[in-house]
């Protein structure tokens, strides 16, 4: 059926009836793009200014044209819905507009909005140059001109849009649109917008674009009949706020507030089951930055693909969803590693103070702060913060903290040493610094060690590296070493029973190491006969030691009660001489005294 001007025309003045031919046109993103013609990946020629310009207006008038034909036949026809064929048709043209979109440079806009805003620009560009008298063609420079030419760009005589070769990237040695001649569209349109059209041009072209509902006729296509929302009043489309249709207010308020309710929901679900499920209440946590993940793709695709949010709004829309998912993202990842680090504790049964269980957590704990790194770099990328200046702002702000916290970042290597060599575990008896214990933890920071007095030491890990460390846990033998004060008036025949009596509780003792007991008659004390004990002891612990120890000693008291062998007490004599003053005294008394006599 042959297309009639009168009627497209009286198509695009009503913006509420050509909404579905936007969607024809427009719909790049929600579905891949298929053939067009013969060749379906026929790309755009950049190899010139030249090229480029008629290239990129071969296509977009393409797509124009084509999503035109097929509006028209449902239009005339009395299907409520549009046939396969047309939808397919519809698929098809989206490749004419994308290779349009290749004649821009979009370089320098954010990958978290290019998409729509290569959309827009495309077409903004395609109604300032419907409105401008272009050169002919052969005053536009071609490859073998520009080869020539000193500068390697063109603008279109009387206007500031310039077509430059790119210098570097992927696209290298290509003439695009420039940068700054899409940052300005906007404002190039503004003073063209009121211009008349030149002959066979994209009528209203950005107006339909921009304020129709395109995007939700694309998703309700197969639920409601397009031709219902083409019939809408040209009012509900056409009043506007912000730049936006009213229409479009109340969906941005419906899914923003649909998304907030779905993320309260899941907080609180969150808490529920946090005091509900002690087991599982660590894996929970999880679900409170995973539902801001899961929901602000979501909602910046809806507002992207299906209300089409335009403008500045749009970029402040979708950077802060990207943001806050990049945000988010990161706080999951930070959240599992510790989830995952407790979890791997738990099944293997350690101590959840123990040094296996504190090296578990700062492995990933390190491994999240890397991981959360590179999402927050990866994140100012897509929002359009430079990666570089991230890392440059990590790298500087790092720098800041390491110089601030030297004797911090000391003990957190101490405290890594430690847990890789291991000199000690949670629950060891060790003598360090003068300091005997038990360890009790070992942190990222300091080691705490309970001593025999119950009170707690707390050591830097830094001076603990460096210190000897006496591990008594890791003794596998126990001395036992004492000194037995027997009474000068023991008779030598006891003594030497009392010897061997001690040497046969040793050698038959459980526990004692035979190869290496010393009982002897060891020397003439100042108050006592002195009997050298040593020994060692082969116990796990020292509790166990403790009683291994007293039953020694109580069967070598029942050998010195049965054997009639007395412990001397330390003894001392004491001699006291009179001053000088006191026996003078004294001599004159005595004289005195003889005297009476």
């Amino acid at each position: 059926m042959t297309t009639k001007p009168h009627r497209l025309f009286f198509i695009f003045k009503q913006p509420l009836l050509s909404t579905l031919l936007v969607l024809l046109i427009l719909q790049l993103w929600v579905m891949p793009a298929g053939a067009v013609e013969q060749n379906p990946l026929k790309p755009i020629d950049t190899s010139s200014p030249r090229a480029t310009l008629q290239g990129f207006l071969e296509f977009m008038n393409e797509g124009y044209k084509t999503g035109v034909g097929l509006i028209q036949p449902y239009l005339d026809s009395s299907n409520l819905y549009l046939t396969p064929e047309q939808i397919t048709s519809m698929h098809d043209t989206l490749h004419v507009q994308a290779s349009a979109q290749r004649a821009l440079d979009l370089s320098e806009l954010p990958p978290a909005i290019v998409h729509e805003s290569s959309r827009r620009l495309a077409i903004q560009l395609k109604e300032v140059l419907d409105r401008i008298d272009l050169p002919p063609t052969e005053l536009i420079p071609d490859a073998q001109m520009m080869a020539k030419a000193e500068f390697k760009c063109w603008t279109i005589p009387s206007t500031e849009i310039q077509i430059a070769e790119v210098k570097t990237g992927p696209r290298a040695g290509e003439y695009l649109f420039t940068p700054e001649t899409l940052s300005r569209l906007p404002e190039f349109y503004a003073k063209v917008r009121n211009l008349p059209y030149n002959p066979d041009s994209s009528i209203g072209w950005y107006d339909l674009s921009t304020y129709s509902s395109i995007g939700v006729m694309m998703a309700l296509h197969r639920i409601v009949p397009p031709r219902w929302l083409l019939d809408a009043p040209q009012h509900r489309t056409r009043v506007l706020f912000l730049d936006q249709p009213v229409w479009r207010w109340f969906g941005i308020l419906a899914i923003l507030g649909t998304g907030f309710g779905v993320i309260h929901g899941c907080f609180r679900l969150s808490s529920y089951w946090a005091g509900r499920m002690a087991p599982a209440g660590k894996w929970v946590e999880l679900l409170r930055p995973l539902s801001i993940v899961t929901v602000t793709p979501i909602v910046a695709f809806i507002f992207a693909e299906i209300i089409r949010v335009s403008g500045i709004l749009y970029e402040g829309t979708t950077r802060s969803l990207w943001t806050l998912f990049f945000l988010a993202l990161t706080w999951l990842v930070w959240v599992a590693g510790g989830v995952v680090a407790e979890s791997m504790i738990s099944i293997e049964r350690l101590r959840t103070s123990s040094i296996d269980s504190q090296l578990i957590r700062l492995i990933l704990r390190l491994l999240t702060i890397i991981v959360a790194i590179a999402i927050l770099v990866t994140g100012a990328d897509r929002i359009g913060l430079p990666a570089y200046s991230v890392l440059a702002g990590l790298g500087v702000g790092g720098l800041a903290v390491a110089l601030a916290a030297q004797q911090t970042l000391a003990n957190l290597l101490g405290s890594l040493i430690i847990m890789f060599e291991k000199p000690f575990a949670v629950g060891h008896s060790v003598k360090v610094q003068g300091i005997e214990g038990t360890v009790e933890n070992v942190g990222f920071r300091s080691t705490q060690i309970r001593t025999f007095h119950n009170s707690l030491v707390i050591i830097p890990s830094s001076q603990l590296v460096n210190s000897t460390i006496d591990n008594m846990e890791l003794r596998e033998y126990r001395q036992v070493k004492a000194v037995l004060n027997l009474t000068y008036d023991t008779p030598i025949e006891k003594i030497e029973g009392f010897v061997n009596g001690i040497k046969q509780i040793l050698e038959t003792h459980p526990d004692t190491r035979k190869d290496n007991i010393q009982v002897y008659l060891y020397e003439f004390g100042p108050h006592s006969l002195d009997v050298l004990m040593n020994f060692f002891l082969q116990v796990p612990d020292r509790a166990v030691e403790l009683n291994e120890r007293q039953k020694i000693l109580m069967d070598i008291l029942r050998l010195a009660e049965t054997t009639g062998v007395r412990f001397a007490f330390p003894t001392q004599t004491l001699h006291i001489e009179s001053l000088p003053e006191q026996k003078a005294t004294i001599n004159s008394q005595t004289d005195t005294s003889t005297e009476k006599c």
